[in-house]
């Protein structure tokens, strides 16, 4: 398969021979340009098959002297070297946690990464990470073909499972279109490769069907050159296909590919239900303003109205029946979930709605009716998927004891274990409990520790020396907490010598300012994350014009920003299952049920926004 990463072109042994020559230089007396050079000649080195050679000038790398794009580099040469030596394992190791903040050698991680998982028995991830790669090739035509044949060709020699099918349920659609794809056509279900198609229409799988119609199936990769069981077991292990092989789990799976029902009256104008009165009135006027920053950007600012529900959800059915009678072609809102819940209760709207919260998992969600809020969950989700992309795969977790705390602590375990990964222990502490020491020393097993000593002075009839140690059986810690209260609990978990250990954490931990721990990942929305590009651009001029709203409640502005997309492309009436929307609050995901799902990314906090999170 030919190689087309950027970062690392093939080299002739000749070209080589010039870049060992002039990394040997004597004229590199700066610790930055001879770190260049000798990172030059280990990527060509390694290019060429010679991993001791590559290693060596990997070594002669001065030390703190690559920036961060260089760094990423050297450890793409690093992972390549273990996997020429068979240790993919080490090599997955000792690749980037993740890519976006090196994008131009991001194609060359994500190749090498799945190349590790590959080899690890792990299709699913790797698959993911290919389909990752994509973004970074530019449109590049050739690039993109190659891209599709190594996900083939990895599959093929490593097929997933039977154990894998939760994996798969929860992955986005192109990485699971893949994936059954490659299950149709392993069992031989040609018939079916019409329904794969409605499934996901516009998938890049669609250019295979024509061949897999006319190749071996089964037998073959049950044949494949080292994988004669594993290909055997999964023939039989996954259930036989149908017109849903591989259908979406109930929770936690992002997405549900049932065509998304919608009837549209006459009107052509937007309602916009919040309180805008009573105690809520401050978020609903974030949505509000929000939502009319976006129709002014499109030009469409005339054709809103805005109605108030107040405090009670029977306003909101009143200002709900008066929008439609009013002409409202759809209706945005209302904002809190006994609103919405109250609007559900009235059957199917006369237009398409889009409520700005969730229903409870349980309640009947009728036609024409969609839900899209900032629901914590995503960001629980989250965290769990970019555990499992570092290959951090044993967690601790430490929220409040609430509903809150609950909701978030189910759908973090539920997404981790899904994809493979543990809940080591979970602990649950007093939101402005003033001393969470005990939470936090029982979640680290220092008490067992402790313990332990005791018994043990008690049989020798003597106090012996002692130091207690926290638990070594964990990745990382998953942390929902307020910043009062992680003010408190930080300080803790370094006491219980926990400081090497990775954070992760939700929006709610975040206040605008840097967080004091060394390794602290943050999942939130793009609006609050990005340090440049267009999402950035937004957050300072939304900021000058909405100073208030930004200040207090930026996240309601951007879920106000995002509500209008959706409304115009409910107007428009074009909204359909399976699309995916660059939103400020997210990548937004169409389900079938109506449902906006986010896919948000994990990053270190930065100070670049003025975050006060409150939440209805």
């Amino acid at each position: 398969m030919p190689c087309h990463n950027r970062v690392m072109p093939k080299l002739s042994p000749l070209l080589l021979s010039l870049a060992l020559a002039l990394a040997s230089s004597a004229a590199l007396a700066d610790p930055q340009a001879a770190a260049a050079q000798a990172l030059a000649a280990a990527e060509a080195a390694i290019n060429v098959g010679n991993d001791s050679q590559a290693e060596s000038w990997l070594s002669r790398i001065p030390a703190n002297s690559l920036a961060m794009p260089q760094m990423a580099r050297a450890q793409v040469v690093r992972a390549q070297i273990l996997l020429k030596r068979g240790q993919p394992l080490a090599a997955l190791q000792s690749l980037p946690s993740g890519s976006d903040h090196v994008p131009l050698y991001a194609d060359a991680i994500e190749a090498t990464r799945a190349r590790a998982l590959f080899a690890l028995g792990d299709p699913v991830a790797a698959v993911r990470s290919l389909v990752l790669r994509e973004r970074y090739l530019r449109s590049n035509a050739e690039a993109l073909a190659d891209n599709r044949e190594r996900i083939w060709d990895g599959l093929k020699q490593h097929p997933p499972e039977a154990g894998d099918l939760p994996k798969i349920r929860v992955q986005d659609a192109a990485t699971r279109g893949w994936l059954e794809l490659f299950q149709l056509w392993r069992q031989g279900s040609i018939a079916d490769y019409a329904g794969w198609s409605k499934r996901y229409p516009g998938h890049p799988g669609e250019r295979l069907i024509a061949g897999l119609r006319s190749t071996p199936t089964a037998n073959a990769v049950a044949a494949a050159p080292g994988n004669p069981s594993r290909g055997a077991a999964i023939a039989t292990g996954f259930p036989p296909a149908g017109p849903t092989p591989l259908p979406p789990a109930a929770a936690p799976a992002p997405f549900n590919n049932a065509p998304l029902q919608l009837q549209t009256g006459s009107g052509r104008g937007y309602a916009l239900l919040l309180p805008l009165s009573g105690p809520y009135m401050a978020t609903g006027e974030a949505v509000r303003d929000g939502f009319m920053a976006a129709a002014q950007k499109a030009g469409l600012a005339g054709g809103i109205r805005v109605y108030d529900t107040g405090a009670d959800a029977s306003q909101a059915v009143g200002a709900y029946r008066s929008a439609v009678a009013e002409g409202a072609g759809v209706v945005v809102g209302p904002l809190h979930k006994e609103s919405v819940a109250a609007l559900a209760r009235l059957g199917t709207p006369e237009v398409p709605l889009l409520g700005l919260n969730a229903l409870d998992a349980n309640t009947p969600v009728p036609s024409n009716f969609l839900q899209f809020g900032l629901a914590p969950e995503d960001e629980a989700r989250a965290a769990a998927s970019q555990a499992i992309e570092r290959n951090q795969r044993r967690a601790l977790a430490l929220v409040p004891s609430s509903d809150w705390g609950n909701r978030v602590l189910i759908a973090f375990r539920d997404q981790f274990t899904a994809l493979g990964g543990t809940v080591v222990a979970a602990e649950a502490f007093a939101s402005g409990s003033p001393d969470p020491s005990k939470v936090v020393k029982k979640l680290l097993n220092f008490d067992t520790s402790e313990a332990r000593h005791k018994a043990l002075s008690d049989v020798i009839g003597k106090q012996s020396e002692f130091d207690a140690r926290r638990r070594s059986d964990v990745d990382f810690v998953f942390l929902a907490a307020k910043p009062t209260d992680s003010r408190l609990i930080l300080p803790q978990l370094r006491f219980y010598r926990a400081s090497n250990l990775p954070i992760v954490s939700t929006s709610l931990i975040y206040e605008g300012r840097g967080i004091d721990w060394p390794r602290m990942s943050v999942c939130d929305m793009p609006l609050m994350t990005q340090t440049q590009g267009p999402w950035a651009l937004m957050r300072s001029e939304l900021g000058a014009q909405y100073v208030a709203p930004m200040r207090d409640y930026p996240r309601l502005v951007a879920l106000g920003h995002d509500a209008f997309g959706l409304a115009r492309k409910l107007v428009d009436g074009s909204l359909h299952t399976g699309d995916r929307l660059d939103g400020a609050s997210g990548q937004l995901i169409v389900a079938g049920d109506g449902r906006i799902a986010r896919e948000l990314s994990c990053s270190a906090p930065t100070s670049t926004a003025t975050v006060a999170v409150a939440t209805p």
